[in-house]
């Protein structure tokens, strides 16, 4: 009987020692998960009223050719693809605007976020769709 007790008492401190070691990887997991999306993606509506704001410029990562092909009004351009010569312009940017980004469909505009997060920038907006799908008015 003092056997089965003290079987008890061990498998309860494994399985509490196991209870707090699941806790602390979810914990850590559920972090990391928050920190996947460097910004977020809005609708072109969205999109538009943020253009609206002082505060805000809209960065085109597309190529130059891409980008004289059509943009969005105002956009300045800044390739992602040439990822040294972005990082250097980019590193002249305020941090304390808005940035709207898009390329063509979003992946580009994706990785720009996440490089733009990396170098400390917190207010980055993606217009979902990209390009591809913008209705507005577009500059030649």
């Amino acid at each position: 009987m003092n056997s089965i007790f003290q079987s008890v008492k061990r498998s309860k401190w494994i399985f509490l020692s196991a209870g707090f070691l699941f806790t602390a990887i979810c914990g850590t997991v559920c972090l990391q998960a928050q920190n996947v999306n460097p910004g977020k993606t809005v609708t072109q509506e969205k999109f538009q009223r943020l253009m609206k704001k002082k505060k805000s410029v809209v960065l085109d990562v597309r190529t130059v050719e891409e980008y004289k092909d059509g943009h969005v009004p105002g956009a300045r351009q800044i390739d992602v693809m040439k990822n040294d010569e972005f990082k250097n312009q980019v590193a002249t940017l305020d941090k304390n605007k808005t940035y709207l980004l898009y390329c063509r469909s979003g992946k580009r505009s994706q990785a720009a976020m996440k490089l733009m997060k990396e170098m400390g920038f917190t207010k980055l907006y993606d217009l979902s769709g990209g390009f591809s799908g913008w209705t507005g008015e577009k500059e030649l």
